[in-house]
């Protein structure tokens, strides 16, 4: 078994190590929009929790994650409200809609707001849920924007933002999103190479050395990779 997750840890242990960090009164509440997270829970990339009740289509913000978030002392236990979470980054296709259906409603998530623009209603995090092998000997960490685009069922809204691109910057908060967008970068750059998803049709297809290179290289990778380092089969 891998070392203990986020999720491992007892509700009291997640309470106390929240509670260090200086959340000024607000830990009691859930959050319901954007708005509602402090700048500073932002600034300092402290991680947040919930459980994704549905996928919410969206015309203007694409698929929503909607998210039933879970703070550490929750005083108003009764109250229904959810945070509408987009996965910050990236556009989901019809595809991908389907695979956040399938594989992440009703998951436990960790988030982590990246920011977003002044007055929407939606938070744009940085989405993460673990799944325990078959076996339960193991615990694989899933990052859902990495996993949409390196299966082609999304891509990145915009290019890499240019201070991204830099040397690492020395702001705690911009490091994190700096390493987050390049790490998208990657699965996107992946998946065009592999010609999956959406991939297929908007790229001319691989000369055959090429693909028949790829094909048992991927073959090869799986084959030699350990179990915790896989996605799940129907994350694949």
């Amino acid at each position: 078994m891998t070392g203990a997750t986020e999720d491992d840890k007892s509700y009291f242990q997640r309470f106390c190590d929240y509670m260090r960090r200086d959340t000024k009164g607000v830990e009691i509440t859930r959050f319901a929009k954007a708005s509602d997270i402090p700048r500073h829970f932002i600034r300092e990339q402290i991680p947040q929790y919930g459980r994704v009740r549905k996928i919410e289509p969206s015309i203007q913000a694409g698929p929503l994650l909607v998210v039933r978030h879970q703070p550490p002392l929750n005083l108003f236990f009764w109250s229904s409200k959810t945070l509408p979470v987009k996965i910050a980054g990236i556009d989901v296709n019809a595809n991908g809609y389907s695979w956040l259906q399938s594989v992440v409603v009703d998951r436990p998530i960790t988030f982590l707001p990246v920011g977003g623009e002044s007055g929407q209603d939606h938070a744009e995090c940085r989405v993460i849920f673990y799944d325990q092998s078959k076996d339960g000997k193991s615990v694989r960490r899933v990052d859902v924007g990495e996993t949409l685009l390196s299966l082609g069922f999304a891509q990145m809204s915009a290019p890499v933002p240019m201070k991204a691109t830099k040397p690492v910057s020395k702001d705690p908060f911009e490091r994190a999103v700096q390493g987050y967008f390049r790490a998208l970068a990657r699965s996107e750059s992946e998946a065009k190479d592999r010609r999956v998803g959406l991939w297929q049709q908007r790229l001319p297809p691989k000369l055959w050395p090429a693909k028949l290179w790829q094909s048992t290289w991927d073959g090869l990778l799986l084959k030699v990779s350990p179990a915790s380092r896989q996605l799940p089969e129907l994350v694949r």
